[in-house]
């Protein structure tokens, strides 16, 4: 122990006397550091934090897998789960849920109406994944029976708080819930999140006896296997059942086979999204830590170097190989722990820059911290990184040859061409991570680059949108069954609303024009088979289009460029002739050599549905700024539809985004937008308020937050790059000081030393190059699914990339190189 301390502290003294080399090596050592454990506290808390799940492990989610598709994983239709759950022996309980929205109504004290998220969940769920209350209690089987759901529901701490004031007598207060008096009857505990972390509240998940007979695939089925079973057993049990129900019901079948299932861990079905972008990321920054571990050693290799005599001297009087290589050793490790003290501030500082720059959609964001898992890592790879780079030091301090030190000093000798071949090969490594990172980033840049330019055939910009929607539990009501599918009637109290509504806000002050539509435009379409009316076509190669309801003057407002025929207007009702506006790509794939106007399409949401007449076609518009190709579009009139519609299309009729084209601000129309939306019903929330920009902003969140870290990420390795280039090649010039000296005084000049200095920079940064680009090469298949029309191999990207980092690697020469030239052959000669 007291030798390890003297080692310790003659350590300190060492890295003392070089402050400059010291600090170079710990800074660089602290961004390397620091970035790895910055993106491990993402990757620590979203993959491999705890579940707020009782033995999460046992815990499966359970999908329905389309034939022929097995990377598709969808929900459960009613029947499926409860042929699952009946049928299945694997499991100790079994239960669904599915994300929904709800109002609370306007209160007598002043507080305003609320559209808010939550689940829903059978009973049995609650209990398979093991969730309890703060107070209360959560419902019973007896408050989920079929066609009769109790009015009751359990709050998120998080709305207890802010919406109740965290009122300790909360419990059995009503509420008006979507129109209807509800009993809060539990609040949850904080932190509380299983699917939706915006989730606000839990309620009973009953289905209508026409679900029971047949529904769509909206379900999320989870359940906790028995102790003892794999998931491998799990998975076989439940092919079985999935296959003898599909043999029970062949109405169900899909082009004739049967649907299957798979089985997934929860932590996979709810975070496994995110394993590809940040396993990239941490692969990026692992690439930043190897040039900076590279850098260091190349540092302590040249320092190493000037200490030969000092080994030597130390050996003469006693000292051991194993005593000198441990030194080396203490003295990479202290380096490499004071850059990891470092690279832990930077990383608590990089934690909150991640997080206040990460799009909202990032799960788990408010747990991202650095904790103790996140700090024991760091402490890992501080010891592991002060071992790796600190090996060839040491391994040098192993090989030295005392005797021959000696006599090298005596007659001023210098030597270690095995030293300098080592070292231009670090800088070789240092400066293919750093093109392969720098290829990696240019090529997402570019991407992100090219969704900006992209035309969209639209104006976006001076447009305020939100959205207005209606409650299906208040204004709908199952009648039956459609093609198996549960038949729901609207309430014509909506549309009435919708029409009312659309009126009032055409005359608002400050409105130059107004529209309405479903989605948020661009945003993303729902694809719908259709059928070409006097064409054949097989069940299995149905035409599908991207399905838009909108109202007159959408295009107008959109400012979209009608092509042929007509907009639709206020006679374009249930009553007339049904129509359908389509787009150019949908003219020309389904009526590639004739005229697709007057031509008739039949859609198939409703028994009461007519065809509908082509009466124009519209400019193309991408359904999002990230859609690698234009889909077939079809628009019909939002008021011109049958009063019953299929369960999955409810959403369509009772929902409608507004959009208003300003005079001036879109933000200044909120306070009479909301006025206009109380007039009509002072219980409709309005939801999204936003700009159209603001929309589009947000679909490319992914690709400028994952571009703008690699982008960083490849800045911080090239500038470690031209600093490891630097410290070998200035290395070099003083180690051939005395061999330069020599050369001149035979009468080399100044230009054969330029040559011969440049010559051996060349080859380090040609070889860095040839192995980078290759490297490249090899990985950058991993980013084609996040490349949007770039390819993964652009030529472009990899030659400018690779000119820009020879360019730097050249200018990290330059200074080195002048030293060289400027050497005095009289003091060269005299040199050591």
């Amino acid at each position: 122990m007291n030798i390890l301390w003297q080692d310790t502290l003659f350590g300190l003294r060492m890295l003392a006397k070089r402050p400059v080399l010291t600090a170079v090596a710990a800074l660089s050592l602290a961004l390397g550091i620091g970035l790895n454990t910055a993106i491990f506290a993402l990757v620590n808390t979203i993959l491999l934090g705890s579940l707020p799940l009782r033995h999460p492990d046992r815990v499966v989610v359970i999908w329905s897998v389309p034939p022929g598709n097995p990377d598709q994983r969808n929900g459960a239709s009613v029947p499926d789960y409860l042929a699952w759950k009946q049928r299945s022996r694997s499991f100790e309980g079994m239960g669904a849920m599915v994300v929904v929205a709800r109002d609370f109504g306007a209160e007598q004290n002043g507080i305003p109406a609320e559209h808010i998220r939550g689940e829903m969940y059978t009973p049995e769920m609650l209990t398979a994944l093991g969730f309890q209350p703060l107070m209360g209690r959560l419902f019973t089987p007896s408050e989920a029976e079929v066609d009769h759901p109790a009015p009751v529901v359990v709050i998120s701490y998080r709305l207890w708080q802010q919406r109740f004031g965290g009122d300790r007598n909360i419990l059995n207060r009503t509420v008006l819930f979507d129109g209807v008096n509800t009993n809060i009857i539990g609040v949850m505990r904080p932190g509380f999140v299983f699917s939706d972390e915006k989730a606000e509240f839990l309620i009973p998940f009953s289905f209508n006896h026409f679900q029971v007979r047949g529904s769509g695939r909206f379900m999320l089925v989870a359940g906790r296997l028995k102790p003892g079973v794999s998931m491998r057993q799990a998975q076989s049990e439940m092919e079985s059942v999935a296959a003898h129900f599909a043999a029970e019901h062949p109405a169900d079948l899909d082009h004739g086979k049967p649907w299957s299932v798979q089985l997934q861990p929860v932590r996979d079905a709810l975070y496994g999204f995110m394993n590809r972008p940040l396993l990239l990321l941490q692969g990026a920054v692992a690439f930043v830590l190897l040039i900076a571990c590279a850098n260091v050693a190349a540092l302590l290799m040249a320092r190493a170097a000037s200490r030969r005599n000092e080994v030597a001297i130390r050996a003469a009087l006693g000292a051991g190989r194993i005593r000198i290589v441990r030194q080396f050793l203490t003295e990479s490790l202290l380096l490499s722990l004071a850059g990891g003290a470092f690279g832990v501030l930077l990383a608590w500082w990089g934690v909150r820059v991640l997080v206040s720059m990460a799009p909202s959609w990032l799960p788990r964001l408010q747990e991202i911290s650095i904790g103790g898992r996140v700090l024991l890592f760091s402490v890992a790879i501080s010891v592991l990184t002060g071992i790796f780079f600190g090996l060839a030091p040491a391994a040098q301090g192993w090989r030295i040859s005392f005797a021959e030190t000696l006599k090298d000093a005596i007659r001023g000798g210098t030597s270690g061409g095995t030293r300098r071949r080592f070292l231009s090969a670090l800088v070789t490594a240092q400066l293919a991570l750093a093109l392969v990172l720098l290829i990696g980033s240019g090529l997402l840049i570019r991407s992100f680059l090219k969704v900006q330019a992209a035309g969209l055939n639209c104006e976006p910009s001076g447009l305020l949108t939100f959205i207005v929607q209606f409650s299906e539990q208040r204004y709908g009501k199952p009648l039956g069954q459609h093609n198996g599918i549960p038949l729901w009637n609207i309430n014509p109290v909506v549309s009435a609303k919708f029409q009312q509504l659309y009126e009032r806000l055409r005359t608002l002050p400050g409105v130059e024009s107004a529209a309405a539509t479903v989605l948020p435009p661009m945003t993303g379409g729902v694809p719908m088979d259709f059928e070409i009316v006097g064409r054949a076509a097989t069940a299995s190669d149905a035409p599908t289009a991207t399905y838009t309801p909108i109202s007159p003057n959408f295009f107008h407002t959109m400012k979209i460029r009608i092509e042929r025929g007509r907009d639709f207007n206020t006679h374009d009702t249930a009553a007339s002739n049904w129509v359908m506006i389509i787009n150019k790509t949908m003219a020309r794939r389904f009526w590639p050599n004739e005229d697709p106007m007057g031509k008739l399409v039949r859609l198939d949401l409703s028994p009461d549905d007519h065809p509908r007449e082509i009466v124009g076609v519209v400019q193309d518009t991408p359904g999002n700024p990230l859609q690698p190709k234009q889909d077939p579009e079809m628009y019909v009139p939002f008021f011109q539809a049958a009063p019953r519609i299929t369960g999955p299309w409810t959403g369509f009729r009772l929902t409608q985004t507004y959009l208003l084209r300003a005079k001036g601000d879109p933000m200044s129309l909120l306070p009479a937008v909301r006025r206009a939306v109380a007039e009509v019903d002072a219980n409709l929330p309005i939801l999204e308020a936003k700009t159209e920009d603001q929309w589009l902003s947000a679909q490319v969140e992914y690709p400028r937050y994952f571009s703008m870290l690699l982008g960083l990420f490849a800045f911080v390795a090239t500038v470690l790059a031209a600093v490891g280039i630097y410290g070998v090649m200035s290395y070099a010039v003083e180690q051939r000081t005395r061999e330069i000296g020599i050369r001149m005084a035979l009468g080399a000049g100044r230009w054969d030393v330029f040559a011969a200095v440049i010559r051996q920079a060349a080859w380090m940064v040609a070889g860095g190059l040839a192995l980078g680009i290759g490297s490249a090469f090899a990985l950058s298949r991993f980013l084609s699914s996040e490349l949007w029309e770039v390819q993964s191999t652009d030529p472009e990207i990899f030659a400018s990339v690779s000119l820009v980092l020879a360019t730097v690697a050249g200018f990290a020469c330059l200074i080195p190189t002048w030293r060289a030239v400027q050497v005095d052959p009289t003091v060269a000669l005299h040199y050591e």
